[in-house]
């Protein structure tokens, strides 16, 4: 039985002040359960076990030193949290923190995307200063499960918390806590140094759950596929996706079988149940796990991305969950999770054609992926210091259909135009402008003209639709940017005389 009895202060210093609403020790739904989790050994091979259960803040002038409250298994004294500050340190991005000149160097010497990235910058520091957290924010079978949780949620991050809850409560030994904390509850599971040495006594559910997840691995993921030299098992067919499917066709024949116990065909459904119910889910996590003694701390960035180029023939496994673990639990700095913002921040404002050459023109795609992460999520949620940028990476239409991408109206308000490389690269194709009321026959216009790219609609001089020609058919792109704009924004009479005009006369008319 794990206890942690000791009580200890953990102070971490010179945190920048705008981190300190950022550092989460609990989700609101989710009150009772500690998130940042510390499971790995001292130096005399003592398991350490704590988990930081309140913080407070003692400002000094434009930084912060943390001082956490750490429940813990081991006693007070300079090793063990010395141990323990440096696990948290991790853990809330603060030992590997990224700088401008960090994000500079990603770019390797390319002037367009430093120019950018420089611009970029001062958005970002003006939400998080001078720094940007960045490191092993997960212990790294804790990650597998945290990401796994992450893959296609139903409601976002509130179902992703949940899952991982399910999961830690499930298959994870409950913490014995002291009596004014009980009302927490805190689980184990083994880590990474446990599971690679045949270590998990000590672990009985997750003895039960690992023995369930061998036979299933056994018995359905038969295909061979080699990613140089390297030989990963996939399945042949994916699992349906809901539990009772997974209940009838998967353990009930295993069980009736005597291949799985009644023990493990119980944990192997409650696998399912704790991803919500969802068997893909499983499947990701029993092919990262199986997959953990060929040792992921070896993967290079060429291995990397040569796995992602396989991503179609890799049934039951997720390059995007892999990417995510591996860079955020298992610290490895080039990898990436290519997901839409990333696919659409290189595509548009570094206006990169393939994941390629995105992986080919960068380094340490890991920390890069940070500063495009939360400039996007920053985006996506309309905070006002990232309200006139990025509008490439937002949706331009009713019911979400289409992304505004590279398009006149879109950035004729953005303020990395300047900077932006997507835009230089387009300064030269062309934009009809179209009164309101002529706005009918939009695809013959296009057919009678084979050379223009945009029709922009307008009204009283004033951008309020773009379209965008896709097989000589017109298709409303962006809709929303033009409920944005004013009488302010009046296009010059010099272009309104126009009947065609070139993009980058549309986009720098005004700044």
């Amino acid at each position: 039985m794990f206890k942690l009895n000791n009580e200890i202060k953990i102070t971490i210093e010179n945190i920048p002040l705008p981190w300190i609403p950022k550092i989460e020790l609990y989700y609101p739904d989710l009150p009772q359960f500690p998130l940042i989790y510390i499971n790995t050994y001292n130096v005399n091979n003592q398991r350490i076990i704590a988990c930081p259960v309140a913080v407070s803040y003692q400002i000094v002038e434009d930084s912060c030193n943390a001082i956490f409250t750490v429940l813990t298994n081991v006693e007070s004294n300079e090793l063990n949290n010395k141990k323990i500050k440096a696990e948290l340190s991790e853990r809330i991005g603060h030992s590997k923190k990224i700088s401008k000149e960090d994000i500079i160097g990603c770019c390797n010497g390319n002037e367009q995307y430093i120019t950018l990235f420089t611009d970029l910058w001062e958005y970002i520091q003006f939400s998080y200063g001078e720094y940007v957290p960045y490191g092993k924010f997960y212990e790294e079978i804790f990650s597998i499960i945290r990401f796994v949780a992450a893959w296609v949620p139903k409601t976002g991050r509130q179902s992703e918390m949940r899952m991982l809850y399910n999961f830690m409560s499930a298959f994870g030994e409950r913490i014995v806590m002291p009596k004014k904390w009980e009302h927490l509850e805190f689980y184990i599971i083994p880590n990474l140094y446990d599971i690679t040495n045949n270590n998990i006594s000590d672990f009985p559910k997750f003895s039960i759950l690992e023995t369930a997840m061998k036979k299933l691995f056994d018995k359905y993921f038969v295909k061979n596929i080699t990613i140089d030299e390297i030989d990963f098992k996939v399945m042949d067919k994916a699992w349906e996706q809901n539990k009772n499917n997974f209940i009838s066709n998967v353990t009930d024949p295993m069980f009736s079988t005597g291949i799985l116990s009644e023990s493990e065909k119980f944990y192997a459904e409650t696998l399912v149940d704790a991803f919500n119910r969802h068997a893909w889910r499983a499947a990701f996590f029993i092919s990262s796990y199986m997959n953990i003694k060929s040792d992921y701390s070896k993967w290079t960035k060429q291995f990397f991305v040569n796995f992602y180029k396989n991503g179609n023939k890799l049934k039951g496994y997720s390059e995007k969950v892999i990417a995510c673990f591996l860079q955020q639990g298992f610290l490895n700095p080039e990898v990436i999770p290519i997901d839409t913002w990333i696919k659409t921040f290189y595509e548009f404002p570094l206006g990169i054609d393939t994941t390629s050459q995105f992986f080919n023109d960068f380094s340490n795609l890991g920390k890069l992926e940070r500063i495009i992460w939360l400039s996007s999520q920053s985006n996506k949620t309309n905070m006002k210091t990232f309200f006139d940028i990025l509008w490439c990476q937002r949706y331009g239409t009713s019911g979400n259909k289409e992304l505004r991408g590279i398009n006149p109206i879109s950035c004729y308000s953005c303020q990395l135009k300047n900077s932006c490389v997507g835009v230089s690269k387009n300064r030269f194709t062309t934009v009809k402008l179209l009164d309101e009321s002529k706005e009918d026959d939009l695809s013959s216009i296009f057919g009678s003209n084979p050379k223009l790219t945009y029709i922009c609609v307008v009204k009283n001089g004033v951008p309020k639709r773009c379209y965008i020609r896709k097989r000589n058919n017109a298709t409303l792109i962006d809709e929303f940017s033009g409920y944005l704009l004013t009488a302010k924004n009046k296009l010059p009479d010099r272009l309104l005389d126009k009947d065609i005009i070139s993009f980058k006369e549309f986009v720098f008319s005004v700044n």
